[in-house]
C-alpha cells in the first residue's frame, strides 16, 4: 500500500504522460523513414510494423498519422509517426 501524502492533486499540477517529440526523420523515395535524428544520426534497419489511423476528420484538426515500429542500427527500438495532416515526424513514447 502507497502512503497518502496527504498532498490535495490539482489541475495545474498533473501532467500529461506519452507526448509525441518532433523529431528528424529522412526518408527514402518512396517516403519510409531511413534515418532519425535523435542525440545523433541513427540508420533505421528495419520496419517492424506499420499503421494508419485517421480519425476526428469532423474537427477542424482531424488526425491523420502513418505509424512505424522501426529497429534502429544500435538495437534500440522507437515508435515514430508521421503526421499527414502537418507533414511532421514526432517520436511516440510508449
Amino acid at each position: 500500500m502507497v502512503a497518502d501524502t496527504g498532498k490535495t492533486l490539482r489541475a495545474d499540477t498533473l501532467k500529461p504522460v506519452n507526448l509525441p517529440e518532433p523529431v528528424q526523420v529522412e526518408e527514402s523515395q518512396p517516403g519510409l523513414p531511413v534515418m532519425v535524428k535523435l542525440k545523433r544520426r541513427q540508420r533505421i534497419i528495419a520496419i517492424e510494423d506499420r499503421w494508419r489511423i485517421d480519425d476526428e476528420w469532423w474537427r477542424a484538426e482531424p488526425i491523420s498519422r502513418f505509424y512505424y515500429a522501426v529497429l534502429l542500427g544500435s538495437g534500440q527500438r522507437l515508435v515514430l509517426y508521421k503526421d499527414l495532416v502537418k507533414n511532421e515526424w514526432y517520436r511516440q513514447t510508449i
